[in-house]
């Protein structure tokens, strides 16, 4: 058994008010193990194609690949969750959009303090499209004090080398909504699957391990619901993006989606304090990188100067 498998709590929110059908979300909270007061949760949302198992990831043989377990091991607590339409989470029949999934993560947000008994302030983790749905849930609900968007751009996706004439159309909202029309037109159910093969190029580097790769599709894949295909679209959430007003975080991998990572910064225009980093020795999937504990501790380092009260200390982000 791991030492996740050991500390931890499922947790499964009831979401039938929010979009009018029975539905819940499956989560997993993992409490903070140091003696020292936690300061902040972070809300852990992943990309598309992928459950919530990203963020706690356990390869026989490999060790320190569960983000869960080395932020928990430093004093912070950790819900990591699937999204509606993912992983465990209820996947209705009804056609979601971007809001509705956002107001169904709200609504886990706003319940976790009484299901854990903890009232700490929470920070989203995002990765890939779940930074979608989260700029998307901040903008509408102000869930979060801070946001950490990884692997998630406001531009176009870099690796797909989408037509020109594409990109072109997407530069006002009238026309992002028309293609949003037309690539939902062409997916004739609510979910498909989400093939990863002829994006592992993008998505790992050449040095991780072929055992975790093949650990991750075996643990972590999901169907996606059939709105996660307009991510292809450039701008999807521009104007969400532009409304966000916490600090926000901007994390890429040496080989990621940006095909501008530093200009993505001015895509967030009221966001009080932007930090940018593109992690060396990473691809797209920063948690199976080889630099990935690097990126991890600049994650939680962030999140307390996000979360701390004046003059409280910052958990200790230990080496390692």
């Amino acid at each position: 058994m791991t030492s996740s498998a050991q500390r931890r709590s499922p947790i499964r929110f009831d979401v039938s008010d929010v979009i009018g059908e029975q539905a819940s979300l499956a989560a997993t909270y993992y409490p903070p193990r140091t003696r020292d007061a936690a300061v902040a949760v972070l809300v852990c949302l992943p990309g598309g194609t992928y459950s919530r198992e990203y963020w706690d990831l356990n390869v026989p043989g490999h060790r320190g690949y569960s983000f869960a377990d080395f932020a928990a091991e430093r004093g912070y607590a950790v819900l990591t969750i699937d999204p509606l339409g993912t992983g465990e989470s209820s996947k209705p029949m009804c056609d979601l959009d971007f809001t509705d999934i956002a107001a169904t993560l709200d609504c886990a947000v706003r319940a976790l303090p009484d299901a854990t008994g903890e009232r700490l302030p929470p920070v989203a983790l995002a990765h890939s499209l779940g930074g979608y749905l989260a700029i998307t849930q901040q903008s509408l609900f102000s869930s979060y004090a801070g946001l950490a968007v990884l692997g998630c751009t406001n531009q176009h996706v870099a690796p797909l080398n989408l037509d020109p004439a594409f990109i072109a159309r997407s530069v006002t909202p009238q026309g992002r909504a028309a293609l949003a029309e037309e690539i939902r037109s062409v997916l004739p159910h609510p979910y498909f699957e989400g093939p990863r093969e002829h994006m592992l190029s993008w998505f790992h580097l050449a040095d991780v391990p072929a055992d975790v790769v093949e650990a991750d599709s075996a643990t972590t894949k999901s169907v996606v619901p059939r709105v996660f295909g307009t991510a292809m679209i450039p701008g999807v959430v521009a104007e969400s993006a532009a409304q966000i007003d916490v600090p926000v975080f901007i994390g890429y991998g040496a080989v990621d989606v940006s095909p501008e990572p530093r200009a993505e910064a001015r895509l967030y225009p009221n966001s009080p304090d932007i930090t940018t980093i593109v992690l060396a020795g990473s691809a797209h999937c920063h948690n199976m990188a080889s630099s990935r504990h690097q990126l991890w501790r600049r994650l939680l380092e962030w999140a307390a100067t996000v979360t701390r009260p004046n003059g409280r200390a910052m958990p200790q982000v230990l080496r390692g």
